[in-house]
């Protein structure tokens, strides 16, 4: 038997794929998963916060945290060629959430979640990479440049095909990655 919450989060994934954010409203979500609206902001408080559960939750790999983590090896030359291909995949992955993202949440909302945990991770990795010695880039800038790389050629990808026609991207992406560790990475 599936819990409320379970409910809730299958029936807004049914809803926001099918007619978008803005096209969905909290009672229907709430109709269809068979519970009260009131039961759903309990749950959720907000749309918003609702949204952010659904990916979450249904992101093919997860919670990317959590793979990122048993995929670094401590190496950070590797490591930084495993986040933006982890971060790359991700996105491949999950395109249909990607999308009612980039399109749907209006500006109150939290745009793209596990993107800025993602970023956050990494920061953080840098972080600890620079009291090793072993890392003198700034780990905020380099953090954010790798996202915004990453989801910037997946954007354009997506939307603006023509610009990128022919383009093996994980060499791309393979590239950027071997020109941060050159540019930050202490030998």
């Amino acid at each position: 038997m599936l819990t409320t919450e379970k409910k809730i989060l299958q029936a807004a994934t049914k809803l926001f794929s099918e007619h978008g954010y803005k096209g969905v409203s909290t009672r229907s979500i709430a109709d269809l998963a068979g519970v009260n609206e009131v039961t759903l902001f309990r749950h959720f408080q907000t749309k918003s916060n609702l949204l952010q559960s659904v990916i979450r939750h249904f992101a093919f790999e997860g919670n990317i945290i959590e793979k990122l983590s048993k995929d670094i090896t401590g190496c950070i030359k590797d490591d930084i060629i495993v986040f933006a291909n982890v971060y790359h995949m991700f996105l491949e992955n999950n395109i249909k959430m990607y999308k009612i993202q980039i399109k749907e949440i209006d500006e109150d909302g939290k745009k793209f979640t596990n993107s800025i945990e993602y970023t956050r991770f990494m920061e953080e990795y840098f972080i600890k990479k620079i009291d090793e010695g072993k890392f003198t880039g700034d780990p905020y800038l380099v953090s954010t440049s790798i996202v915004s790389m990453i989801m910037g050629i997946f954007t354009l990808k997506e939307y603006a095909p023509d610009i990128f026609e022919g383009t093996n991207y994980k060499s791309l992406i393979k590239k950027f990655a071997e020109d941060i560790v050159h540019l930050y990475v202490v030998n």
